[in-house]
């Protein structure tokens, strides 16, 4: 019998897709009230799958072998999560446990206002609220949100941070007052402060309301800063990375292939502007790293070089001819040459289109030939992965198939948009030396957006910092990641290092297990 001071108990879950073998297997734990949990593991170990077995949100084709999920609702009333009926979890979902998304663009409607969508969160979950509007100006005083609440309230998803949209998700997930709270991958795209913060907000919420937190990562590191007991999943995950001292070796910069001059780009019904007077270049095979604060405009910068944003005023050079940063969407775009490879690779990818019509979809537009030579040239055997769908590959197996769409339109550059950031250390590794490779042998120019500063030191040839719109600090990353000289730059680092236990100096790696 499971003790009544457990929230859930979880015993020999076993989940499988299709007939082949287990995916989990035999994963065992369990959940107090205000105590939280961190699942870890590596890439495809089946994190995900578990948190969407308990919550009844098993994919098409996977299925749960065996197992027990003993959950205490809050009638005193326990029920094993994995024997429920379908209509069954609806009672449970939102109400009884909740769930912050690893991809927060996924999770909300693009086209309707963040305010519509938290109401109407609200009537479903809590029709019995005699003020949803107070409630709501609760909520988001709870996720520290309340300065901003009428700008988030009237923002459509793709006008926030992904700071204030992971907060935003937060405070929809507590609509309900659930016991049971499962943070899926929750800091995955953001910066070393954003993520800091969000790991203090979540720990802050689950102690004043009591919830149960089921905090799933592929990132150790983080567990030693939320977690009370640590359960491991699958092969053990790397969780050292090289120190912030020791880049790779450098490539020498060739032709400049853009120079952009003074961009200012802005949002309707903001004062400030998104990007404000930015100056930067992209050279021939370079890797240019952007790196700041959530929010500062990096991802407002990439969206106007691919001709999704418009600018409000500044220049751009391509081949010694000087035009404004101000024209169509499409002609900035085939200027710059650029093509971006979103973070989210699931959403960017058709799930009814097999890789090799997603690929020649672009070939044909393009006239770039093949689709099979562009699997080859991300390491991808064309027998092997032209009749698959994006549901049948891995996730470094679908990083791959976008790089290879990319390549396809024939860019001059590469913009990476956090395009790693769901990837275990591993795969980032080896998906970053392949964009290396590419990069240097195809001279092409890499504007590479992340979060990740010892990657950036690993591979990145020049920097820059961004902070409130506009661009504070550039130069070699070791020379910034050392001794920034802004306040910004000194934080991002400070956050993205443990202070040593015995009061020296900092650590640079990430701690084992």
């Amino acid at each position: 019998m499971t003790p009544v001071t457990e929230l859930l108990h979880v015993t020999d879950l076993s989940i499988a897709i299709g007939e082949g073998a287990p995916v989990v297997d035999g994963l065992s734990f369990s959940i107090a009230p205000g105590e939280t949990v961190g699942l870890v593991g590596a890439s495809g170990a089946g994190k995900s799958l578990s948190a969407a077995a308990l919550l009844g949100l098993l994919p098409a084709g996977a299925r749960v072998r065996g197992g027990r999920a003993i959950f205490r609702r809050k009638s005193g009333e326990s029920v094993d999560l994995l024997a429920l009926r379908a209509r069954q979890y609806t009672a449970l979902r939102g109400r009884e446990m909740g769930l912050v998304f690893q991809e927060t663009q996924a999770a909300l409607n693009p086209v309707l206002s963040c305010g519509s969508q938290m109401r109407e969160a609200v009537r479903r979950l809590r029709p019995d609220m005699p003020d949803p509007k107070s409630y709501v100006s609760e909520l988001l005083e709870r996720v520290e949100l309340a300065p901003l609440g009428d700008r988030i309230m009237r923002a459509l998803p793709n006008e926030l941070s992904g700071g204030e949209l992971q907060r935003l998700l937060i405070g929809m997930a507590l609509i309900g007052e659930p016991r049971l709270l499962i943070a899926d991958e929750p800091t995955t795209a953001l910066d070393s402060i954003t993520e800091t913060e969000m790991v203090r907000l979540l720990d802050r919420l689950r102690r004043e309301l009591g919830m149960g937190m089921l905090f799933i990562t592929h990132d150790a590191r983080l567990l030693t800063r939320i977690a009370d007991r640590v359960v491991p999943i699958g092969p053990p995950p790397t969780t050292t990375v090289e120190s912030m001292d020791r880049p790779l070796a450098r490539s020498t910069p060739a032709r400049v292939l853009v120079d952009v001059r003074e961009l200012t780009v802005t949002y309707p019904g903001r004062e400030q502007p998104a990007v404000s007077r930015c100056s930067f270049r992209i050279a021939e095979g370079e890797w240019l790293a952007l790196i700041g604060p959530s929010g500062c405009g990096k991802t407002t910068l990439a969206h106007w070089m691919v001709g999704l944003r418009p600018a409000l005023s500044g220049s751009l050079q391509v081949e010694g001819l000087a035009q404004p940063a101000t024209l169509t969407g499409r002609t900035i775009r085939t200027m710059t040459g650029a093509q971006i490879i979103f973070q989210d690779v699931n959403g960017s990818l058709n799930p009814g289109m097999s890789v090799g019509a997603t690929l020649r979809e672009v070939t044909k537009l393009h006239g770039s030939g093949d689709a099979a030579a562009f699997l080859r040239r991300v390491n991808l055997a064309p027998e092997r992965f032209l009749e698959r769908y994006p549901h049948q590959l891995s996730g470094g197996e679908r990083q791959r198939v976008v790089i290879a769409r990319a390549l396809a339109a024939k860019p001059r550059i590469l913009i990476c948009d956090e395009a790693v950031a769901s990837l275990d250390l591993p795969l980032r590794e080896e998906i970053q030396a392949l964009l290396k490779q590419i990069g240097l042998r195809d001279r092409i120019g890499i504007l590479f957006i992340t979060h990740d500063l010892h990657q950036v030191v690993r591979f990145a040839d020049r920097v820059l910092l961004m902070n409130q719109g506009r661009i504070v600090e550039q130069g070699s990353a070791t020379d910034i990641l050392r001794a920034p000289a802004t306040d910004v730059g000194k934080r991002l680092v400070a956050a993205a290092r443990l202070d040593d236990e015995d009061g020296g100096e900092p650590k640079l790696a990430r701690p084992a297990l």
